[in-house]
């Protein structure tokens, strides 16, 4: 018998139909045959379950064929797409996706007159894509399909003609195999807004004509293929007309040249990792934006950084990681008030930082890593930036002592002060860093999102996750996708004297503490990198503290007690007969009992296994608890 709580229980009115994320228990899921499915429900979502094709596929077949709105993603769906479906012929939305569906698209969708949406992402889907396209342009469904998501498969072979679909307003082909050039008939499809080519193989330059599509368009996506050539003035092929702007994402491409002007109402502007050169002073040219996320990272730019950022505080996130920027911080960055990620590491940066950095005080990231910034750390970051997660200064110039206002960075997950000349003691009250006493942490990720408009009725989110070179052992390695599990704290290569606060050890949940390269005196408490510090003493190093070399050694042959004579000393024949003494009377002693008395042992046994139900019950509600949160 199934029992299921009130999460399970589903919903049915107004001709709608939901059970979806319940995690379903995988025993015997053929229960939703008891479910009476409604000829008048239209809406159906039994999603996010661990319903396998065995039990979904007959009970949905044999119940209804008036469904509007069909979700069966993210469940155990394997196989080929059943040919059943095409007697849903009231179907408008069909979602497969994130499942393990496998083989092609059959045929008879072409025929599917009603279908506006078609959703078969996330499965194991494969062939050619021009195979793709001709079975769903062989009949009525190319006047009416709006939405076509197929990205997460293993199509390949290059994009066909498409100009036959003209209601197409989302298209989806990301991380497959496409590869080739990009058909022409994209720009006869007037009425599309979400375009997603990423992640496949597409190496020719972009012709002209693609760029006439920009001001329709809410989001594009061409980055992780091999697409070369310039760009060409962007801010004229987007007009900023369109309500909310467009979102560019060409990342880990081969672009070249200068950066043209960009588009001024674009909320995403991704360029990272190309091959784009010279200096970036087209920003000061930009009176008005309403830009969110501007990553210029990875690339081959160049000169001062502009003077001109009164204008930008919508921004969140400003990368111009690793890239060949001359010069101190502009005073005028002090106006980025709603900056939560300012990453300027690896470049040729100088100078002190400017107080007007105090103004960013939503800053979650600070990375001034791998420049030559000098003078003290000013105490204001620890006084103000006080929301900061991520703070690395590594590799810079910076001197002084370590300001205890730093202990005020209660959320701080990773602070690298290494490769600087920093001096004096080590701060006791860095207990306060409450972030690093977590042992548990519960993103694995550092980023922000930020929902796009992609059509009336939908919308989709755009996440920037936050990645950060750490060294450990001596490699360098970036986190990105695990970034929010890292506690790292890293004062390594400096000139810190004194002993190491014993205060260090309440930080319970720091993965990497890297101390090494000092002047650190004094014993070692607890498990750390200390390579370099000459005066430190303690097991495990050879050298011995002062207070041990005044203690006896073992073996010595002088009159006192060592200490392994007093373990002798205990170990006795009366030692080994109390041992098992107690062992008989404590192990017959409760054994022997249940033995004996039936009504104790049958107690004792239901104890057991009321002990072991509830713990059972308790675990699964939590992991199902667990399972929820973590999908949603």
């Amino acid at each position: 018998m199934i029992r299921i709580s009130r999460a399970y229980v589903p919903c049915s009115f107004d001709g709608f139909f939901f059970l979806c994320s319940c995690a379903l228990p995988p025993v015997n899921p053929s229960f939703i045959w008891h479910f009476n499915l409604s000829t008048s429900i239209e809406t159906l979502d039994i999603s996010d379950n661990n319903l396998p094709s065995s039990s979904v596929y007959p009970w949905l077949f044999n119940r209804s064929r008036n469904i509007h709105y069909l979700n069966l993603g993210s469940n155990s769906l394997r196989g080929s797409i059943p040919e059943a479906f095409q007697h849903m012929v009231s179907l408008k939305s069909l979602y497969l996706c994130d499942s393990e569906l496998e083989g092609g698209i059959p045929k008879f969708f072409g025929n599917m007159c009603s279908l506006k949406e078609l959703g078969l992402s996330d499965n194991k889907l494969s062939g050619q894509f021009s195979q793709v396209i001709q079975n769903l342009s062989c009949g009525c469904v190319v006047n009416s399909l709006e939405v076509l998501y197929l990205h997460d498969n293993d199509f390949t072979g290059p994009v066909p003609h498409l100009g036959g679909f003209s209601s197409l307003e989302t298209l989806q082909l990301d991380v497959n195999r496409l590869n080739g050039t990009i058909d022409k008939s994209l720009s006869r499809l007037s009425k599309l807004e979400s375009l997603s080519l990423d992640g496949n193989s597409f190496t020719d330059t972009i012709p002209d004509w693609f760029w006439d599509l920009s001001s329709k368009l809410s989001y594009l996506n061409l980055s992780d293929n091999h697409i070369k050539g310039k760009l060409p003035d962007l801010s004229l092929r987007f007009d900023g007309t369109r309500v909310g702007g467009t979102s560019i994402d060409i990342n880990s491409n081969h672009f070249e040249g200068s950066i043209p002007p960009l588009p001024s109402n674009s909320p995403f502007l991704n360029l990272f990792k190309n091959k784009f050169s010279g200096s970036v002073t087209f920003l000061c040219s930009i009176s008005e934006n309403t830009w969110n996320v501007l990553d210029l990272s990875s690339n081959l730019l160049s000169g001062g950084l502009p003077d001109c950022w009164l204008h930008f505080d919508s921004l969140f996130v400003l990368n111009f990681t690793n890239n060949r920027f001359l010069g101190k911080i502009p005073d005028s960055m002090g106006f980025l008030n709603n900056i939560r990620t300012l990453n300027l590491h690896d470049n040729r940066l100088t100078g002190e930082l400017p107080s007007s950095l105090r103004n960013c005080s939503q800053l979650r990231v600070l990375d001034l890593g791998k420049n030559a910034f000098f003078g003290e750390i000013p105490t204001w970051i620890g006084e103000i930036l006080q929301n900061l997660i991520v703070l690395s200064l590594k590799s810079n110039k910076f001197h002084g002592n370590i300001a205890y206002q730093l202990c005020h960075l209660g959320f701080i997950q990773v602070l690298d002060l290494s490769l600087n000349i920093i001096s004096g003691k080590i701060p006791k009250c860095f207990n306060n860093f409450s972030a690093m006493t977590y042992e548990i942490c519960s993103n694995p990720t550092i980023g922000f999102a930020k929902s796009i408009l992609v059509a009336p009725r939908t919308g989709n989110y755009y996440m920037y996750l936050v990645n950060l070179l750490l060294t450990w052992k001596g490699s360098e390695n970036e986190y990105k996708s695990t970034l929010g599990l890292v506690r790292c704290l890293d004062l390594s290569s400096n000139k810190l004297d004194g002993a190491i606060p014993e205060e260090i050890m309440d930080l319970v949940g720091l993965i990497a503490l890297n101390l090494s390269r000092n002047n650190l005196t004094g014993p070692i408490t607890l498990k750390i990198v200390y390579a370099g510090n000459l005066e430190l003493c303690g097991l495990p190093l050879a050298n011995m503290c002062p207070d041990e070399e005044s203690t006896p050694s073992l073996g010595t042959n002088d009159d006192s007690d060592t200490l392994e004579d007093e373990d002798d000393q205990f170990i006795t024949p009366g030692f080994y007969v109390s041992l098992i003494l107690g062992f008989f009377i404590g192990f017959w002693g409760v054994c022997g009992t249940l033995m004996l008395n039936r009504s104790w042992r049958h107690g004792y046994f239901n104890f057991l296994i009321g002990m072991k139900v509830w713990v059972y019950v308790i675990s699964a509600v939590n992991i199902a608890k667990l399972q929820r949160k973590f999908k949603n």
